[in-house]
């Protein structure tokens, strides 16, 4: 796969995450999750709560993991032992919904998603006494927001915004910056006069730029999202669509040089310099790609498996 070395071949890997100190590696399926210590590959612990694991991230220091299901429920674990710290479910004033959570880097809290009676907005949860404080008031009841990505070297949490304009009738999307420290006064809000609607974004710290996906093509944009600085296809013509499927996935090396772009029926790793695709792997049921914290694993994961494959990327590009 990609020409790499394979590490470790898992079992169904709807996400696979890596501590940031290397020390555990931890994957889910249908109905648990499992945690190996990476140095030896020995299981550490299989988590059979919550049954249907989604999203999963380890904390800044390394001490906790969080476990989100299908529902929006969250489980958090202590590393130290994998004992139980909390379980966050859904309160007559909010619901869980499904998507990525993380922790705020004091560590302490989680920022997630939160279906309340305005609609969707963004919260932040205790993971000791479960205590939570709404942080935004979206005035559009079928608002969508979705986490994207923590900047550590920026100190910011990125989220889109997906909501109907009310004048025209469509959906636009809308950047959310939540800063840390984290309160109602952190957030920022931005949107693009020409692009309106995206599949994912993340930030390039290295570049200073904000890379978009919107189907088969990859914008950048200026880091202040109003001036579009090159756009390009990560397909060519030629290439049939259905043989690469619909979004899943964004993401980029720490390195900044590649891209790597998961569709459900195939990965895709784009250099960015050039915006070039350079390698376009076949891989059915696709769902999930990402470099580690260090560059030095591709992590893949699949409906059907999970793959940690050696990062030999520099060498040949």
């Amino acid at each position: 796969m990609f020409q790499m070395n394979l590490i470790k071949k898992l079992k169904t890997s709807y996400r696979i995450r890596l501590s940031g100190d290397n020390k555990f590696l931890c994957h889910n399926m249908d109905s648990k999750t499992i945690v190996y210590d990476l140095t030896t590959w020995e299981k550490i612990i299989e988590l059979n709560k919550p049954n249907y694991p989604s999203d999963m991230r380890f904390s800044e220091n390394n001490k906790y993991l969080l476990i989100k299901s299908t529902t929006g429920t969250i489980y958090v674990y202590n590393t130290a032992s994998f004992q139980l710290v909390k379980k966050i479910q859904s309160k007559k004033s909010f619901k869980l919904v499904e998507g990525d959570t993380n922790f705020t880097q004091d560590n302490l809290m989680l920022l997630s998603v939160l279906e309340t009676n305005d609609g969707q907005q963004i919260g932040t949860i205790n993971i000791h006494s479960g205590e939570y404080t709404i942080l935004t008031e979206f005035e559009n009841a079928i608002t969508l927001i979705y986490y994207n990505q923590f900047l550590k070297n920026r100190n910011y949490h990125l989220f889109t915004l997906s909501y109907v304009n009310n004048e025209t009738g469509y959906r636009e999307n809308k950047i959310v910056k939540v800063k840390e420290p984290i309160n109602k006064q952190s957030i920022e809000l931005k949107s693009h006069p020409e692009i309106l609607i995206w599949d994912s974004v993340i930030f390039d710290s290295i570049h200073d730029v904000y890379i978009l996906v919107n189907g088969y093509e990859i914008i950048l944009v200026d880091s202040d999202f109003k001036k579009i600085l090159k756009r390009g296809h990560i397909i060519d013509n030629d290439s049939p669509m259905e043989h690469i499927g619909y979004f899943r996935y964004l993401h980029q090396s720490n390195d900044g040089r590649f891209i790597v772009v998961t569709y459900n029926e195939s990965v895709i790793i784009l250099r960015y310099e050039d915006l070039k695709t350079i390698l376009i792997e076949k891989i059915p049921y696709a769902c999930f790609a990402e470099f580690s914290n260090d560059d030095q694993y591709l992590l893949v994961g699949t409906w059907e498996n999970g793959y940690v494959l050696e990062n030999n990327l520099p060498e040949y590009f």
